[in-house]
């Protein structure tokens, strides 16, 4: 009598055959197609490949040890993606269309990604889940095109993808890429993250969380770095403490809350920096429900052990924290950055390079509240010698004028009182003058008067927990300089 054992063993020796019959068969049966290396990407050049197979004629299937999809990709056993190296020469093309090949059998599955650099250095974000035929546009000429490879299936079955087509084109955009603009600053929110832990675990390209991991997840497949790489960083800001990290993972809730963006791919009828699930959580947005289920506490970004606790010095695994998206602009952390001298305003944001307060301890306003979902507040007091924050708003001016000066006071709920007295001191061209603001009643954009000032960062508006009341909140949030 045959033992279970043996029975099992050569089940096992089957399937395998069948798995390696399957590659083969996709090996003869496909050919891949022709081109010069302007025209056409052959996907044996590989830059990236966790679990797929580069077969001898220049196609592509999963591997037979691909490990199983992430949640979010769905309920398939086995999962592979590449990236490919971009074609050489550099295209130097304002439309790219891109064409693939490729055949999927029931029960698989298969996502294509496309992304630019437009200065050959830098990539802009993918574009996820193009179809055959996409043509993208560019602002500017991208010298370098990339696409990602997201095969999806079960065991014994795998899409074979057989070529995939970069050539330009002079075909009317089927997708615009968001205009690149070099005076750019990297957007900071201020959002809830939560600790990842989950060593051990593998991330949605391929990274394998060891001990300590430095790295966060974002609900988005757009800005996923490559396997080991940078494209895609955040700097994460909490009481002071700061550090910078690669984006490996897709999370916590969403696969598509883009909430960084001004024009939202997910969810456009959100407004920026208010993540999906922050909406949910706070405000039952869609039922309190997110991609991946019921909203049981707000988190719009996961942060590796060696960040949360070793950078940051978190307590706990939920925190509010200040993220800023660095491919998205200049680090506001390198100091004041150049401004358009063609924009008729010059915003300052409290979050951005051109603000800076002296500590550390300065409060923060309720989750969601504020000028941009965000503000700061301190406790006033009215005898200089117990004063402790000052805060600045200095923007490099690009050009020298009259300036009307505005600063945002939010209606923001507060344990105490709201000051009547706040002393905003601007520092223009021909001297200072101090302007009290109520707070309690001058709410919104509240204008401070017309100044003149020089080009560059000598000016400011000054703003401390120094008021004319003590034991009240006083606000700190948006300032604009209108020529």
């Amino acid at each position: 009598m045959r033992s279970t054992r043996t029975y099992l063993r050569w089940s096992r020796l089957a399937l395998a055959l069948l798995t390696c019959t399957l590659l083969i068969a996709a090996t003869t049966t496909y050919a891949a197609g022709s081109g010069s290396p302007q025209q056409r990407t052959s996907t044996a050049s590989l830059l990236e490949y966790n679990g797929v197979l580069s077969l001898a004629d220049g196609s592509v299937a999963l591997a037979a040890d691909a490990a199983a999809a992430p949640s979010l990709l769905g309920a398939f056993r086995r999962s592979g993606t590449l990236i490919a190296e971009p074609p050489t020469p550099l295209l130097n093309a304002t439309r790219i269309r891109l064409s693939y090949d490729a055949s999927m059998p029931q029960g698989t599955s298969l996502r294509v990604d496309l992304r630019a650099s437009l200065d050959g250095a830098r990539w802009l974000p993918w574009i996820v889940g193009v179809p055959s035929g996409t043509v993208a546009g560019f602002p500017v000429a991208a010298q370098r095109v990339q696409y990602r490879l997201t095969l999806m299936g079960d065991v014994g079955l795998s899409p074979v993808v057989r070529s995939v087509t970069l050539a330009p084109t002079s075909a009317p955009a089927t997708y615009e890429a968001a205009a690149a603009d070099p005076y750019a600053v990297a957007p900071t929110f201020r959002i809830r993250a939560t600790r990842q832990g989950m060593i051990g675990g593998r991330t949605a390209n391929g990274f394998v969380i060891p001990p300590h991991a430095r790295f966060v997840s974002l609900p988005c497949w757009c800005a996923l770095s490559s396997k080991g790489g940078d494209e895609y960083k955040v700097r994460i800001t909490y009481r002071g403490r700061s550090t910078v990290v690669p984006v490996y993972d897709v999370g916590p809730y969403s696969a598509r809350d883009d909430y960084w963006n001004i024009q939202r791919a997910g969810y456009p009828d959100l407004e920026r920096g208010w993540p999906m699930d922050h909406a949910a959580y706070y405000e039952g947005y869609n039922g309190k429900q997110a991609d991946k289920g019921y909203v049981r506490f707000p988190s719009a970004m996961d942060v590796g052990d060696g960040a949360w606790i070793d950078d940051l010095g978190i307590v706990g695994d939920q925190a509010e924290v200040e993220v800023t998206m660095l491919w998205m602009g200049a680090d506001p952390a390198d100091g004041a950055p150049q401004r358009d001298p063609n924009l008729p305003e010059q915003v300052v944001d409290e979050l951005g390079g051109d603000f800076w307060h002296s500590s550390p301890d300065i409060g923060v306003s309720a989750v969601g509240c504020g000028y941009g979902r965000h503000a700061y507040q301190a406790k006033t007091v009215s005898d200089p010698n117990q004063s402790k924050l000052v805060t600045r708003w200095q923007p490099n001016l690009p050009t020298a004028g009259d300036y009307d000066l505005y600063v945002h006071v939010p209606i923001c709920p507060s344990k105490r009182a709201i000051t009547s007295a706040a002393r905003y001191v601007i520092q223009h061209r021909d001297g200072a003058v101090e302007v009290a603001v109520d707070q309690s009643s001058q709410t919104g954009w509240v204008h401070l008067g017309r100044f003149p000032f020089a080009a560059g960062g000598d000016g400011f508006i000054q703003l401390g927990d120094l008021a004319g009341d003590a034991g009240a909140t006083v606000w700190f949030d948006q300032a604009k300089w209108v020529r």
